[in-house]
């Protein structure tokens, strides 16, 4: 894959990060009722940190938990945090999982999912005093964890084949034809 095609794959992957951080907070929250719990912010990560490196998926986990800091009214600088842990939960369990295989996609896209919601509940309990959970927060995070690790091969399958169409469409300049 020439850079070219390489900028262009990973623009349009981070064009779609920002849709699905913009998005899902209006037309997903209402067509999907409780989609909140879905991350394809995860899945991205994962996927660019094993596709591309970990200083590019560290630049990419960075803008996407700006950007969800930005939209929120919540605290400054959570989703920084947790996209970051993220990606060190990505980073750690592919040294002993491998991202190349569907079940390591799904068993690692979801140990990070876990990952960033258990610290998610974590800081707001420790910045919230008054916040009440629910006893039975199990079952309603549970779907949540098995669609966006069961979703993480798909996306990673769907991704390769923008990955090969932007190869065609920005073909390799450095080639010099003789004519």
């Amino acid at each position: 894959m020439s850079r070219k095609s390489k900028f262009v794959f990973f623009t349009l992957v981070w064009v779609m990060g920002f849709a699905f951080i913009l998005l899902e907070g209006k037309v997903l929250g209402r067509v999907l009722l409780h989609a909140g719990g879905v991350d394809l912010t995860i899945i991205l990560i994962a996927y660019i940190y094993s596709h591309g490196s970990a200083r590019q998926a560290g630049l990419f986990a960075f803008a996407q938990g700006l950007c969800v800091d930005i939209y929120s009214s919540g605290f400054e600088g959570l989703f920084v945090f947790l996209y970051l842990c993220g990606l060190g939960a990505i980073s750690l369990c592919s040294k002993f999982i491998h991202l190349s295989n569907p079940r390591g996609q799904v068993f690692v896209t979801g140990v990070a999912w876990l990952v960033v919601k258990a610290l998610f509940f974590a800081m707001l309990i420790a910045l919230e005093s008054n916040l009440q959970l629910e006893e039975s927060i199990s079952w309603s995070l549970s779907v949540p964890l098995l669609a966006t690790a069961i979703m993480a091969p798909v996306f990673f399958y769907l991704l390769d084949r923008l990955s090969a169409f932007a190869a065609a469409v920005a073909p390799d300049d450095s080639l010099i034809h003789a004519d």
